[in-house]
């Protein structure tokens, strides 16, 4: 209900945290740290905790917990969802499972802004500028945005849901934010 009295509709966003620790445990939940997740009087939060006791599990059996990271990782990196590929990221500490997990967000970055000229990259360095071409996309008809990408059918090369932050992405924002902070603190006579 609100805060009338009446019952309204309104939007849920959701996203959520995953933490799993040595394929043995796993945390997953929806809360941040900050004050509106945990008052209680403002979003309204679910948390849910995963254990395996691997001392039960015979040695080629996957438990709750490892199954439940293979089949999110399958998603992120775009693997093969039937775990044909597991192989390669059975072992998340090694390195060739930090190079897969890097090309492929790094991969997925160089596509998407090359399609996409609004999409976040190196090349959009201040937040007025980022704003203006999300506007200047969204106010398009819908042919006029399918006109507007850059070879779109590249989009297809796109494998899972990683991408790499841009390090420069908004890095002209960033140094006048911190320059500004500093300015404030000295005293002007």
């Amino acid at each position: 209900k609100s805060d009338s009295g009446r019952w309204d509709v309104g939007e849920i966003f959701v996203h959520s945290k995953v933490l799993v620790v040595d394929d043995k445990v796993a945390v997953i939940g929806s809360a941040n740290v900050n004050d509106r997740s945990f008052v209680g009087s403002s979003d309204s939060e679910l948390g849910a905790i995963l254990t395996d006791d691997v001392s039960t599990l015979e040695s080629d059996e996957v438990g709750c917990v490892k199954d439940f990271r293979l089949r999110l990782w399958r998603q992120y990196l775009g693997l093969s969802l039937d775990g044909l590929h597991d192989d390669m990221i059975t072992d998340p500490s090694s390195e060739d499972v930090h190079k897969l997990w890097s090309s492929t967000s790094s991969t997925n970055q160089s596509i998407l802004s090359s399609v996409f000229n609004h999409f976040p990259s190196n090349a959009i360095t201040c937040y007025s500028d980022y704003v203006r071409l999300q506007k200047a996309y969204k106010s398009k008809s819908p042919e006029e945005r399918a006109a507007s990408l850059n070879d779109p059918s590249r989009l297809a090369q796109v494998r899972g849901f990683l991408t790499k932050y841009p390090p420069k992405f908004l890095g002209d924002d960033k140094k006048r934010t911190f320059a500004h902070m500093i300015l404030e603190e000295i005293p002007m006579h």
